[in-house]
């Protein structure tokens, strides 16, 4: 289990911290579950809703790596989908509950890049990799996400290590990423099909959800409908 800081009930100030973290100051992290081990395996996401295959991926890495697992979410979030489910709120409720459960870390940044966040983790000396299925490399590599355009890129993929979970048959092309086993990330996730997008599609017509993500969101989620 990864060393947390004291565990306390939920810090219901949560909301107030997101709502404080200003995205076009200087890179910064919000802990909320801090950690005190040396080096990190980071998962970052919308979590709308957390899934067990972020749970899995997480602790996959951590295992690979030696790492302390830690969930993060950003105050600017890249290129979402339009269907959202949960408020920020209910999401980081949740993964508070996550975390505490699975011992990860837990924390809020104030910008959206991989690069911005490497740069405020990295500033206390620690190593981080970042774990990341293989659809997001597209975006990572795309120069509107970024306000130095292909120089952003570049950075990134130099300065930031990442950790890629292909879909089950995919093949990774960059030969500047580290490529997990399909296989070992989604051990008990119920495959690498699982994604927040199938589990709205499910809850909004009226499908069970309850093996797709932990029991925690299954248990918030239950009864939901989509006049909510």
């Amino acid at each position: 289990m990864v060393a947390h800081g004291p565990v306390n009930a939920p810090d219901f100030r949560s909301e107030e911290r997101w709502e404080r973290l200003d995205p076009n100051g200087p890179s910064r992290i919000d802990w909320l579950l801090p950690v005190t081990a040396d080096r990190l395996v980071v998962l970052l996401g919308a979590f709308d809703p957390p899934t067990n295959a972020h749970v899995s991926i997480a602790r996959a890495a951590s295992i690979r790596e030696e790492a302390a697992a830690v969930l993060g979410m950003t105050k600017v979030l890249l290129d979402r989908p339009d269907d959202v489910l949960l408020p920020i709120s209910e999401r980081i409720a949740l993964l508070d509950a996550i975390a505490q459960d699975e011992g990860f870390g837990l924390f809020l940044a104030n910008r959206g890049t991989y690069l911005d966040v490497e740069r405020a983790l990295s500033v206390d000396g620690r190593e981080t990799a970042f774990v990341v299925g293989a659809d997001k490399l597209e975006q990572l590599a795309d120069p509107k996400f970024y306000t130095e355009g292909d120089a952003g890129v570049s950075a990134t993929f130099s300065e930031v290590r990442f950790l890629v979970v292909p879909r089950s048959g995919g093949v990774i092309s960059r030969t500047d990423v580290e490529v997990m086993d399909p296989a070992e990330a989604f051990a008990g996730a119920g495959g690498g099909d699982v994604s927040g997008t199938e589990v709205r599609r499910r809850l909004r017509v009226g499908e069970p959800i309850d093996e797709l993500v932990p029991p925690a969101v299954a248990l918030a989620l239950r009864g939901y409908t989509a006049a909510r």
